[in-house]
């Protein structure tokens, strides 16, 4: 809720469970670089230990020293990892991690594995050192939970001072590895960048301009709305394509936000720690009331919710749409303009009379709840510890390595990536030219792997490369970003125990299925908003809704120690 403080999942800026920016290519958009706690317990620290004693740790720290030294180990080790994906590129290594073994001593044989076959390798036994992937909570459950596989990070925070500082800065990290048993097998992956946002309002400016509108001066659902009756005279044809599929990006959360104090399409905290529903809130009534005028006024095209990829990019491109979705915006090219020149951008937050604040869901912060499950036999638990810990430095950790967490999203400083001029808010990247300008696919061809480290070194900075890219993510700077939210009830960082999640599995699907499709049929005008709207909610009251609200809090509980 607006200008609220959520208890314990609250932040400066808010964060989101999904895939990092350098978690799978599906999440590009996500990427800045488009263009190509307190400590825990520290039981076993100081005694004798699969990895030793810190004595026997060579040339590394000992507990309570944050001074990490390099190279780890006096005498170089050689560690095992398995990588688990489809298509893990070209390389069987990676020129970051070599960089690693280089500056700590410890050379890493990885083995790439199949996600079918990650069952089947799990319950053979005989695993490396440490694997690297998103295993699923069933998994992390039997083999970790349960079977105590698995190395709890907690008991090693004094060897990763990087990770401890990490947890200080961005408190839902620390919550959002743990599991239900208070232990941490994973580590995590955080991303702040310039595209690190939830709505994504995307608008072609020059079709604005051409039907002699602007920007800046749509504050208002009502000058939407106007804007949306001169684009349909102007140009013969709805002037806005929506993307409703995702609750929480896109343009649903930006424009629901304007009708009321809510920014949380679904599930969220009141304010006070109770969970609550709000796609039966009056401000979501209002919401679609509005949406079905646009609708059946024709300012919206008539068949958005079918539309395939094809004609969405097609309307985009015909100079007549301004209002577009995330796969229209990310794909305009410059020769989509009539001047060769990039003429979009993103929009502001709108105010109503129900809500004059600018303000929409919060998600500047993307969290991956990565990988690097420790085996908790291997003979290099410290060492490996020590070694990851360097995926959250802030700095080099050597002098001219160029090795850094930033560094496990876009590759080394100075060699594959540097800040632009002090002041100049750019950075730029290095692509080797071969790849043709896609450094995208250079990052997961060549330099990393997925999922993992601290990549917030780019916050509130843009590429120096003009392009599409460069477009949206000044958008989003200037006028997504400070808009957010400070709160965000992140139900996908929530843990649950086993009868919890079968009510989850029974209920949820269903229910959600239902809420969307009477979405679409309230805007479409296939149902009254107004008639239907009782009936609507009493179907998702008996479709079990607060069994999951219930659910919800009893983890929320949980979360807030209460």
């Amino acid at each position: 809720m607006k200008g609220k403080k959520i208890l314990a999942l609250t932040l400066v800026t808010s964060i989101v469970f999904a895939v990092c920016a350098c978690g799978n290519g599906s999440s590009q958009e996500s990427r800045a670089g488009e263009d190509g706690t307190s400590q825990g317990q520290a039981s076993g620290l100081g005694q004798e230990t699969s990895s030793g004693s810190p004595e026997q740790t060579g040339a590394g720290d000992v507990p309570g020293d944050e001074t990490v030294k390099y190279p780890i180990v006096d005498t170089p080790i050689t560690v095992k990892g398995v990588v688990v994906g489809k298509d893990t590129g070209v390389r069987s290594d990676r020129l970051v991690w070599n960089k690693v073994s280089e500056i700590t001593g410890i050379h890493i044989e990885w083995e790439s594995l199949d996600p079918d076959a990650l069952a089947t390798y799990l319950a053979g036994g005989d695993w490396p050192d440490f694997i690297h992937y998103n295993l699923e909570p069933a998994m992390i459950n039997d083999y970790g939970i349960t079977g105590g596989r698995f190395v709890n990070y907690l008991e090693y925070l004094d060897y990763m001072p990087n990770l401890v500082k990490t947890f200080e800065d961005y408190p839902l990290v620390k919550g959002a590895v743990t599991q239900i048993n208070g232990e941490i097998y994973s580590l995590p992956g955080v991303e702040v960048s310039a595209t690190t946002a939830s709505a994504r309002p995307y608008v072609r400016t020059d079709v604005l301009e051409d039907a002699g509108l602007k920007l800046e001066e749509i504050k208002t659902v009502d000058d939407f709305y106007q804007a949306l009756v001169t684009l349909k005279e102007q140009n013969g044809e709805a002037g806005f394509i929506p993307y409703f599929v995702d609750d929480e990006s896109y343009w649903a959360p930006m424009l629901f936000g304007a009708f009321g104090t809510l920014t949380n399409m679904n599930f969220d905290d009141d304010g006070n720690g109770n969970v609550i529903f709000n796609r039966t809130s009056e401000q979501m009534k209002r919401y679609l009331s509005y949406m079905n005028k646009l609708y059946s006024e024709g300012l919206i095209h008539q068949e958005y919710l079918t539309l395939d990829q094809a004609v969405r990019l097609d309307r985009a491109q015909s100079g007549k749409v301004a209002f577009i979705g995330g796969f229209e915006g990310n794909s305009l090219q410059a020769t989509d303009f009539a001047d060769g020149e990039f003429h979009l951008d993103c929009m502001a937050p709108l105010t109503s009379e129900w809500d004059d604040t600018q303000e929409i869901l919060g998600k500047s912060i993307y969290f991956a709840n990565g990988g690097f499950f420790l085996n908790a036999q291997s003979d290099y638990i410290v060492e490996l510890c020590k070694m990851f810990d360097i995926m959250y430095a802030t700095e080099e950790v050597v002098e001219g390595s160029g090795l850094l967490g930033q560094s496990f999203c876009y590759g080394l400083l100075g060699q594959d990536w540097d800040y632009g001029t002090e002041g100049s808010g750019v950075y730029v990247f290095h692509c080797p030219e071969k790849y043709d300008g896609s450094f995208t696919t250079y990052q997961y061809a060549e330099l990393i792997w997925d999922n993992a480290g601290r990549e917030d070194a780019l916050a509130g900075l843009v590429t120096e490369t003009v392009g599409n890219s460069r477009a949206r993510q000044l958008g989003f700077v200037n006028n997504v970003i400070p808009y957010q939210s400070d709160s965000y009830f992140a139900v996908g960082l929530l843990k649950f125990t086993d009868e919890e999640q079968r009510v989850l599995d029974n209920r949820l699907a269903d229910i959600t299925s239902y809420y969307k499709e009477m979405e679409g049929k309230f805007i479409t005008g296939v149902v009254d908003v107004e008639s239907g709207w009782e009936n609507y909610v009493s179907t998702l009251d008996k479709m079990g809704v607060q069994d999951v609200i219930d659910v919800y809090q009893a983890s929320y509980d949980r979360w807030n120690g209460r």
